[in-house]
């Protein structure tokens, strides 16, 4: 799975340097036509090597689980130059120009990727040593931007066959929302509440909602909860979309 930050990949025994550079802007929203809908990023590398990079694009995605999984979005952008050798202490400009439909009802999720990708200047002296090293890659987060900006969280909590308590989170809206300071109550129909802790929570909070996505806690039915038949759960967040 692709991450947001940059990634250490273990390459082979092959070079005496470490090779680093910095890409960005990390987050970036482009517009379906117009002006907005080209961005240009920023590649410098702050070595004293040559270094070889590729930039490409992937539809994103995630699982009710929260596991992330991409695709080739190749055909929803240009990507100007896509692959470059960046010489020491330079500095690399990209255009990415969304080139997908025009008409974006509800946001669309993607990443754009920089990385890194073995290049030798020339062969080594007889003398050096080899040294393990790494290859880096940036993931980062591209959003188009819908016509029309609604915020809607839906949740529901129910038993599921495995007898436990299964609250999902579905994001009804048309952007992105992250779960920040994230606060969930439960009332049973008998009158009972509970107020999910951290640990129940788990890594859903501050997780990315991505438009029509869904997310789940699966866990043990509280003992507060205890000879309720249904339930209606109550969410707190503080996220605000904004581009």
């Amino acid at each position: 799975m692709r991450r947001l930050f940059a990634l250490l990949f273990l390459l082979t025994f092959m070079s005496l340097a470490l090779f680093a550079y910095q890409f960005s802007p990390l987050n970036v929203t482009f517009e379906p036509s117009g002006g907005g809908s080209a961005k240009v990023y920023t590649i410098v590398n702050d070595s004293d090597s040559a270094i070889a990079i590729e930039v490409s694009a992937v539809k994103r995605s995630i699982t009710i689980d929260g596991e992330e999984y991409n695709e080739d979005a190749s055909q929803y952008f240009t990507i100007q130059p896509s692959k470059m050798i960046i010489n020491p202490q330079s500095t690399q400009l990209v255009r990415v120009q969304y080139r997908g439909p025009r008409t974006v009802t509800e946001e669309l999720s993607f990443r754009i990727i920089s990385e890194q990708i073995p290049y030798s200047t020339g062969a080594k002296s007889e003398g050096e040593g080899q040294m393990i090293s790494f290859l880096f890659v940036y993931s980062t987060s591209a959003y188009v931007q819908p016509g029309k900006i609604v915020e809607k969280v839906e949740t529901t909590a129910s038993i599921n066959e495995d007898g436990k308590l299964e609250i999902v989170f579905t994001n009804k809206g048309s952007v992105h929302q992250l779960l920040n300071d994230l606060s969930v109550t439960i009332k049973g129909n008998n009158g009972s509440t509970y107020t999910l802790t951290d640990e129940d929570m788990g890594a859903i909070k501050g997780s990315n909602l991505l438009c029509g996505a869904s997310l789940r806690i699966v866990m043990d039915v509280p003992s507060a909860l205890s000879g309720a038949k249904s339930f209606s759960p109550e969410i707190k967040y503080n996220y605000s979309w904004s581009n």
